[in-house]
């Protein structure tokens, strides 16, 4: 994916060109294969929580932000031009 596009999806999630920039900057991610790495992802991220109850919810937000497209803290979900992008903001 191109920084342009890249640009033009944060853009899409209420972000300004140079608010955009400034969290790519940052390290922000925009996943383009979120649902089809599903659990990839998670098991890369398991990590992450304390243990097994915590690991557990987190799966499970991240299904009902699939479901939903409502995002989790931290995170936004666009649609643009048949596809769903998942983008990880690193503040």
């Amino acid at each position: 994916m191109t920084r342009e596009m890249e640009i033009e999806i944060l853009m899409e999630d209420r972000c300004t060109k140079s608010e955009a920039e400034k969290h790519l900057k940052n390290g922000t991610i925009i996943f383009d294969d979120f649902e089809e790495n599903f659990d990839k992802y998670m098991e890369e991220w398991k990590y992450l929580a304390e243990d097994e109850e915590e690991y557990t919810k987190m799966v499970e937000g991240y299904k009902k932000m699939i479901k939903t497209g409502i995002p989790v803290t931290d995170w936004g979900v666009v649609k643009k031009d048949g596809k769903t992008y998942y983008i990880m903001y690193v503040l």
